[in-house]
């Protein structure tokens, strides 16, 4: 067979049956019976970038969501601290704040240190999506989309459970805003 003869290969393929070359003592004009294919090779994956107008993407924009998401992943891994201090720094902390005595029991100890533990994980996220914002640009919207639905919802919450004026203040508005931050660094002029 001829190589012009050769069937046309996908450029993906997921396996593939292609006639051997002739070996010497077939005859060119003769269909090989002996057959190769390529194994079933999972193809690798394909970095597709995403369309130019989908992002602020300049070097200068790519950098600012970069260091933005490095900054807010490593205020988040902060709470790593609570998830290990002892219940007395807890209790200090709750005083501190104004928020009166620490309740006691197993449940306050563990809400308080699961949530920062959720904090850390959202922080250790972060950080990962910073290390290819142009792959997780879509990640990164959706994710900045949330974290403005969180802090609305954060500011309910403070604002219904009695927290004090600059804990609300603090909290669910600041999270509102950074979500704010990555959705426009992370949204082409077109949308």
């Amino acid at each position: 067979m001829l190589y012009r003869d050769r069937p046309q290969i996908d450029p993906c393929p997921q396996r593939v049956d292609i006639p051997h070359p002739p070996r010497e003592h077939e005859t060119i004009g003769m269909p090989s019976t002996i057959t190769w294919s390529l194994m079933s090779v999972a193809t690798p994956p394909v970095k597709i970038d995403p369309p130019a107008a989908d992002i602020r993407r300049t070097s200068r924009g790519t950098r600012i969501v970069r260091w933005s998401l490095r900054l807010f992943g490593s205020i988040d891994l902060l709470a790593l601290i609570a998830v290990v201090m002892p219940v007395s720094w807890m209790q200090m902390a709750h005083a501190l704040c104004g928020l009166g005595q620490f309740p006691e029991g197993p449940l306050p100890v563990y809400l308080a240190r699961s949530t920062s533990l959720l904090y850390a994980f959202h922080g250790a996220m972060l950080w990962y999506l910073s290390s290819d914002v142009l792959r997780h640009q879509m990640v990164i919207r959706f994710l900045g989309k949330i974290t403005v639905l969180f802090g609305m919802v954060l500011l309910l919450v403070d604002s219904s459970t009695g927290m004090p004026r600059w804990w609300m203040l603090a909290e669910g508005p600041t999270f509102a805003v950074t979500g704010l931050w990555l959705i426009w660094w992370t949204t082409g002029d077109d949308e």
